[in-house]
This record gives structure tokens, sequence and C-alpha cells, in this order.
């Protein structure tokens, strides 16, 4: 459900305002049945996440709503710190922030939402209500605290050394602390069969008939994980961190070769799905923006500087 969820708020997020037909015909090219499709939607309406206008099927139209702008903003944060971190923008001047917590059981609820937060932050758990971030993320906790109303609960501290007995280097930590090789394997499995997306697109070059609309939203499928890799798993550590083999950088450059090869495609000229092609240049663009006509995000659009 999060999945189509997500692809839903991405495609509606991308036309700024879509009519339900549209968006039934679009979404149906990932598998999945307009009954669901119709479900989804009329569930993120009714929480926020999207706004519905007009009655009647074929006078439908959805925009992003107040919800649905909280995760877009979300991603859009995550998302310049996965490119900062990439570019190795992200430094490391070798502090800890340390966030740790006494919340009564009584307040549990909020309790869990703060952690949830400090997650989706990046940052991780070293032990029982303690976690930890190696970027300065002060401001936004301090935010975090006044929103949940969690003053005179929270401790925040900042330190040069921590260490836990049987990890034997910084590494060894950030292995632990972020479960990092879970994600590496995740993103390796993923580096795969962008690989494999990219061997069609090659024998597609030199002649042989494949469906290139169908290449089009394997890309967008693989592009919509990608997202999901980055919003909700990866904590985007300074690249200091990490491994010099770590397989995000592969990632990266696979997915901009795709993109790429894929927008040279005829179907590119589809006016039905000119847009997506800007949600796939969008990935490799180092920022997205909001539309000042205040008519939803868009990423750039075609021919925009990058």
């Amino acid at each position: 459900m999060a999945q189509t969820q997500n692809l839903i708020l991405r495609i509606v997020a991308q036309r700024g305002e879509i009519s339900s037909g549209e968006l039934l015909e679009v979404v149906q090219k990932f598998e999945l049945s307009p009954d669901a499709i119709r479900a989804a939607a009329n569930r993120m309406a009714r929480s926020g996440l999207l706004i519905k206008m007009g009655q009647g099927r074929g006078n439908l139209r959805y925009k992003v709503g107040p919800q649905g702008q909280i995760l877009v903003d979300q991603f859009l944060a995550k998302f310049l710190r996965y490119h900062l971190a990439l570019s190795g923008q992200l430094a490391w001047d070798g502090d800890w922030l340390v966030v740790t917590f006494g919340i009564p059981e009584w307040r549990r609820g909020k309790r869990d939402t703060l952690r949830k937060r400090l997650e989706k932050m990046g940052f991780g758990l070293l032990s029982s209500s303690v976690w930890i971030s190696p970027l300065d993320q002060e401001a936004e906790v301090m935010t975090l605290i006044e929103e949940l109303e969690l003053a005179g609960q929270v401790t925040l501290l900042r330190c040069q050394y921590v260490r836990v007995p049987g990890l034997e280097s910084v590494g060894e930590l950030v292995y632990r602390v972020w479960r990092l090789k879970t994600l590496e394997t995740h993103y390796r499995d993923f580096n795969r069969r962008v690989e494999s997306l990219l061997a069609s697109l090659e024998r597609l070059d030199q002649g042989e008939e494949i469906d290139t609309e169908e290449l089009l939203f394997k890309a967008m499928d693989l592009q919509g994980e990608l997202m999901e890799i980055i919003l909700d798993d990866d904590p985007c550590l300074p690249s200091e961190l990490l491994p010099s083999d770590w397989p995000s950088q592969r990632t990266h450059e696979l997915t901009h070769i795709v993109s790429n090869a894929v927008a040279r495609l005829e179907i590119a000229d589809d006016d039905r799905y000119h847009y997506l092609f800007h949600m796939l240049q969008g990935m490799e663009a180092l920022e997205a923006f909001r539309s000042e006509g205040n008519d939803g995000f868009h990423w750039p659009e075609s021919g925009a500087e990058q």
C-alpha cells in the first residue's frame, strides 16, 4: 500500500493537478488494478495527502494536499542530503550529536513519533533511547522537540568520542548502528536490476525490437524504488564514514545513464508521457523545486539548467 501511495503522490505532485482518468491510465502501467488505484486515491484524499476536486468519475481531479506536501518536503530535504553526501559536500567534522530521552509510558505515542522522526532524519540507534548523528542537526531536533511538546524530557549532547566495547573502529560502529549491511545488499541488488534495464536499452540501440513503453515504465518503477530507499532506509552519511566502494555511488551513476538513455527514446515525444521524463530527469538534478505559481511540486522542466 505504501508503494502505491508513494507512486500516486509522485505523479500528482509532478502534474500539479491531474484528472482521475489520466491518473488511472498512468498508474495502471505499473500493474495496479483500477479498483486498487481508486481505493488508494480515496484513502489519500481522506487523510489529506491529496485534495479531491469535482464530482463524478468524469470530473474528478486531484492535487497534493497539506499532508502530502509534508511528505514531498521531507523527501526534498532527504534528496538534497543524498546528493550532498554523494558529491562529498556533506563533510564530517568529527563531532557526534547525541539525543537521549526519558519519556514516560503515558506519553508513549509521542515517544514513538520522536523515534520515527529521528530515524527519518538519519539518526542511528546507539542503545535504548540514545540516538546519534554525525551531522549538525541540533536546530531540526529542537524544532521537533517543540512540535511534540517534549521540553524537559529530551537531552542533546555533542561529543567527539563514542566507543562501544567490541567495535574497534568508527567504521564498525557505523555499520552496526545504522545496519548498513542490509542497506548495502539492497543497493547492490538494485544496481543489478538497473544494469539489466541498461542492457535492454543497449540492445535497442543495436536495432533489436523492444517495447519502449515497457522500458519507460520499468525505469520509472526502479526510480520509485530508489526514492523509497533514500527516504526510508539510507541515512545519507558523510562519505568519510563509508567504505570507498559504497554501492550508492554506482547507483547514482547507473540511474544517470538510464535516465539519459530513456529520454532519447521516441516515446519521449508522446504527449501522454512527456512529464514522466521530467520525473526521470529530476533524479539527476541536484535540486528540485516547487513552482512559484503554487500549483504543486515539480521537477525541473526539460531544458532547464541542471
